[in-house]
């Protein structure tokens, strides 16, 4: 896809303002006096906040951040616990741009566009060195203390579907490390203004005729305060970037943390706003969450079996081996489908293991410590114990629709990693990509805002628009007529809140059963009808009573339909995405997978749900 920025047409007729929600809150939500000239970023991860640095630091660009946690620390990267890909350069390892290129293709099922692939993997090094490596005096931007070995050098560890010990860290929780240290770089940074408890409830969009045609441009963002129920509207000549996560949170069974994030906030934004997405249907399973009854999923980071630990059945034998050769170390999607056949068969009772307790101790602890004191809160031993296990929603290889840039097909609105889909991951995420994606792709769209010949154009476009007074007073009207005068009803907020959180549950059911680790074309089709009817309930609660509950049910629903609708409508197995056809003829799977359907198991809709999986490679 062409950068949008690319041979820009001229500005004709314009017609109308898109994008305005009803709020039924008396504030005055009239367009505030917000510098537009500031690039508006949505989210405090490591592709938001690499973006605001660079376009702070290297560009010159303000930046107006909006995070919809309390402390700009409450994002998904903050729970990464293996590492980040950094390279290798010691000769003995065989690292490589090109060897980590493989690996990357590998793990995506072949489904990779080979140029996002290669721009992290050559760009990814400095990267890391520019944004987390940065011990210049000036310090702008990061200095993470990653763990080193006794000579001072980085020490770089195994991790699954790896050709080689690339992967840096800090102890266990390197996701950890890195926000703290990235975020308050950002916080610091005198070009960036934070505004936290803000959740963007839409994209202001507007249609432009030109002389090759109309064209869609994105002027900004209509946000919710969380605390205070105060609607405003932020615009932007600089463009908006989505760069709020994934939505792995739409799940049962989930290791991403539970709140506003994760629950496909950037994809419903886009969704609403015409946008494209694609490759929805990747969602990637984690296969080693701790699954402890009654309580959220623990992520068990791949770290674990790249430094040997085995799956065991309720037996204590090894069978990571009966579904591919390199066992516990093979692709993601294979472990956990691995993982999920084997705990269908004895579904009443754990019946999957995760075991090191043959490393040493000390060294175990050491290693893995953010692992060992949760396991002991649970009175579980990391060195003694075998741990139950399950596969959990936890990344989103599809997105937002973008090329190299960042950029999408409504000009001005760019987006950067897990919200976004480049390419990267094809069908299925390698580990540890995640963090370095958002330093590349974050990093991309900055750079290109920032660049005359590029963002510039796109920028000048975007002046003119809000420059024309005719605009500015359509956008004001707009706006105005979108209040609605009635007093808000704490009541009523509070019993649609409660609604909300019911709607979630049962959205959460609908696609771990339906379009989880296995999806069939029955199970998918209801799917779809169900969620459709969430999403209509959710857009009328939200439009009753704007708040983080109703707006995070809104996003949920409109994220889950578009996840369901690409899966039903892709009926090829590859990567994340398995599918299995309900009559063995109709698919060319079915040699490599056989399926039951049995009617003792079924959903609260009387679905049958999937028994059991075989050879499921």
């Amino acid at each position: 896809m062409l950068s949008a920025a690319q041979k820009l047409p001229s500005v004709g007729r314009r017609v109308g303002v898109r994008g305005l929600a009803t709020f039924t809150d008396k504030t005055s939500n009239i367009v505030v006096n917000h510098d537009e000239g500031r690039m508006i970023v949505v989210g405090s991860g490591v592709a938001g906040c690499s973006t605001a640095l660079i376009a702070a630091e290297k560009h010159n660009i303000p930046v107006t951040l909006l995070y919809a946690g309390s402390m700009p620390t409450d994002c998904n990267s903050y729970w990464a616990q293996g590492g980040i890909i950094y390279r290798n350069y010691k000769r003995a390892s065989n690292d490589s741009a090109a060897s980590l290129v493989a690996d990357v293709q590998r793990a995506g099922a072949g489904l990779c566009d080979d140029g996002a692939v290669w721009k992290l993997a050559l760009e990814g090094p400095d990267r890391v060195r520019q944004l987390l490596l940065d011990d210049s005096p000036s310090g702008r931007f990061a200095n993470v203390p990653f763990d080193r070995k006794e000579d001072g050098t980085l020490s770089c560890c195994l991790e699954a579907s790896h050709a080689a010990p690339r992967i840096i860290h800090y102890a266990d929780h390197t996701g950890k490390a890195i926000t703290d240290h990235i975020t308050t770089a950002v916080m610091n940074h005198p070009l960036v203004n934070v505004i936290p408890d803000t959740i963007v409830t839409e994209l202001i969009t507007k249609d432009t005729m030109t002389t090759d045609g109309q064209v869609k441009v994105c002027l900004g963002t209509q946000v919710l305060n969380k605390v205070t129920g105060e609607s405003t509207t932020l615009l932007s000549s600089q463009g908006t970037v989505l760069a709020s996560g994934g939505l792995a949170n739409l799940y049962t069974h989930s290791t991403n943390p539970p709140g506003f994030n994760a629950l496909g906030s950037s994809t419903a934004l886009a969704t609403r706003a015409g946008a494209n997405t694609s490759d929805l249907e990747y969602v990637q399973f984690h296969p080693t969450a701790l699954k402890i009854p009654n309580q959220s999923c623990f992520l068990l980071t791949e770290a674990l079996r790249g430094e040997g630990a085995i799956l065991r059945d309720g037996s204590g034998r090894a069978f990571a081996k009966d579904f591919h050769p390199d066992g516990e170390l093979a692709p993601r999607d294979i472990v956990a489908r691995g993982v999920y056949n084997e705990a269908q068969k004895v579904p009443d009772r754990p019946n999957v293991f995760l075991d090191i307790s043959h490393r040493d101790s000390n060294w175990l602890r050491g290693r893995f410590p953010t692992i060992d004191a949760h396991l002991k809160k649970q009175r579980l031993d990391i060195t003694r114990d075998q741990l139950p296990i399950t596969p959990a929603a936890h990344y989103t290889c599809g997105g937002i629709t973008t090329d190299l840039d960042g950029c999408t097909n409504i000009l001005g609105l760019y987006s950067a990693g897990e919200a976004a889909r480049t390419g990267l991951h094809g069908g299925n995420r390698l580990a540890s990509t995640s963090l370095l994606e958002g330093l590349v792709y974050g990093g991309a769209v900055a750079d290109f805002v920032g660049t005359p010949e590029q963002g510039g154009q796109v920028r000048g476009l975007m002046n003119e628009i809000l420059s024309d007074n005719s605009v500015r007073k359509e956008l004001n009207e707009a706006t105005r007529m979108s209040v609605n005068a009635k007093e808000r009803n704490h009541e009523k907020m509070v019993r649609n809140n409660k609604g909300a959180a019911e709607l979630l549950a049962k959205l959460r059911r609908i696609m771990w059963d339906h379009v989880g680790v296995v999806r069939t074309p029955m199970g998918l089709t209801h799917a779809v009808s169900l969620v459709s009817e969430i999403k209509e309930e959710a857009c009328h609660i939200f439009e009753e009573t704007p708040s983080m509950e109703t707006a995070g049910i809104r996003d949920a629903a409109f994220a889950g339909k578009a996840v369901a609708q690409a899966a039903l409508n892709n009926r090829v197995s590859a990567g994340a995405h398995c599918i299995a056809l309900e009559s063995p003829e109709a698919s060319d799977i079915q040699d490599a997978s056989t399926v039951v359907n049995s009617d003792e198991y079924s959903d609260e809709d009387g679905m049958p749900l999937l028994r059991w999986i075989r050879d499921v490679q």
